[in-house]
């Protein structure tokens, strides 16, 4: 590849760079690499190892392999520059993601004999193992893959997405699992859901399944993210529901199987809560510096989002400098908590004080997961989730120290509505 085929080259993958970032994926790494070597060089370097690098797993779990550097080399005309050891390792990851590449074309003419590679030895290194259902990641009927479905809906990644079978939420207690439909069965009146078999398995996926269980023992919340396939033989998911979950209850072992009851249907929007993770923070935030409004406006969110700022000056005037429930004034652990989650929120709703409690870090966080919440009066509202000795741990119930005036009390009944897990 000579320097102005280069040039040509980059251009192509910073426009798949591009295409990535409105995305809300940002590769900075892989940008550097572009800047310091040029297409070609990059290419080579991040397709050595043979291995999916961070990139490659984060496009494919956005639905986008075809802005990987793989597809890439692959489809289109830059194919012939590159040489058959690396294209095999680049269809092979490509290939064990389920991803049905074309390779390009041209004419025997055109084409470099060096650089040809034989459809035989692509097909051989083309090895796709059975990866469990999870690696032919599926379209829903709206277009999301289930591993995004995991972390952006539910806000709950798995663990590893080749292979991990759910998801546990640590901040809200939730448990999150990948079920067949096909594995529900009516006992006694009720119905109930097949969730994990006899060890007769290596499986990762099997142990992963297993500590989710005794989380749901433990008392966390359980959910079924519900999936179809083909045929009981099948471990490919052909679609799944992302409109609404199971919400499961006690787990029962028969005759060495262990199932969790069916206890009814949750839509999805009634269970999902924004994550508060730093990467949210970080998008919000490049959200917020290209909004379309003035300097002003723009510093206000920034800071609103941090916690900061007139938000916080306001609230912490609002409660006379203390924590609107224990009365706690030791400012290092007070934190400015919005009520209508920031993701929800419009603009001027996100600078409201009255959309706000200040709260010590523990209560925050209790409030922030929708395992606390507070009613008309300021009485506090304990999810279930809890134990009663984790309440008793917590100090929980308490109440505001006062009434909530009429514009809180409007935020607050949207928490018990959407955030809270009554």
């Amino acid at each position: 590849m000579d320097s102005r085929e280069n040039e040509e080259f980059t251009s192509l993958l910073r426009g798949a760079v591009g295409e990535a970032e409105k995305l809300k994926y940002r590769p900075t790494t892989f940008k550097r690499m572009l800047d310091e070597h040029g297409g070609f060089e990059t290419v080579n370097r991040v397709l050595a190892s043979g291995k999916p690098s961070d990139g490659f797993t984060k496009l494919w779990e956005l639905g986008r392999l075809d802005l990987t550097c793989e597809a890439i080399i692959v489809e289109t005309k830059w194919r012939h520059h590159f040489d058959a050891n690396l294209l095999a390792k680049a269809e092979k990851l490509l290939g064990e993601m389920r991803y049905p590449f074309k390779r390009f074309e041209d004419s025997v003419a055109d084409v470099p004999q060096t650089n040809r590679v034989s459809e035989e030895s692509a097909a051989t290194e083309r090895h796709i193992p059975d990866l469990d259902g999870l690696a032919s990641e599926p379209l829903s009927g709206t277009g999301m893959r289930i591993n995004a479905f995991f972390k952006d809906v539910l806000n709950a990644p798995v663990a590893n997405v080749r292979w991990s079978w759910g998801a546990a939420d640590e901040r809200t207690r939730r448990v999150f699992l990948r079920l067949w439909r096909m594995d529900i069965a009516n006992w006694d009146g009720g119905q109930v859901i097949r969730v994990l078999g006899n060890r007769n398995t290596n499986r990762p996926g099997w142990n992963e399944r297993a500590r989710h269980l005794e989380l749901i023992r433990d008392g966390y919340q359980a959910y079924g993210v519900v999936c179809d396939k083909d045929s009981p033989e099948a471990g490919v998911i052909r679609d799944f529901d992302r409109d609404s979950l199971l919400h499961l209850g006690r787990v029962v072992d028969r005759d060495g199987m262990v199932y969790l009851e069916i206890a009814g249907i949750a839509p999805v929007y009634t269970i999902a809560v924004p994550a508060d993770s730093s990467g949210t923070l970080i998008s919000d935030l490049h959200d917020v510096d290209e909004a379309e409004v003035s300097a002003t406006t723009r510093a206000a969110l920034v800071d609103a989002r941090l916690g900061q700022g007139r938000f916080r000056r306001e609230l912490l005037r609002r409660w006379n400098g203390a924590c609107a429930v224990t009365g706690c004034r030791v400012g290092a652990v007070l934190r400015a908590s919005h009520c209508k989650p920031w993701s929800r929120s419009e603009d001027y709703e996100r600078l409201d004080s009255n959309n706000g409690l200040i709260l010590s870090a523990n209560l925050d966080a209790l409030f922030d997961a929708g395992l606390i919440s507070f009613g008309e009066t300021g009485k506090m509202l304990v999810s279930d989730v809890l134990s009663t000795r984790e309440q008793d741990d917590l100090g929980l119930p308490a109440r505001l120290l006062r009434n909530p005036n009429a514009k809180l009390a409007a935020y607050l009944r949207y928490h018990r509505d959407h955030v809270f897990q009554g």
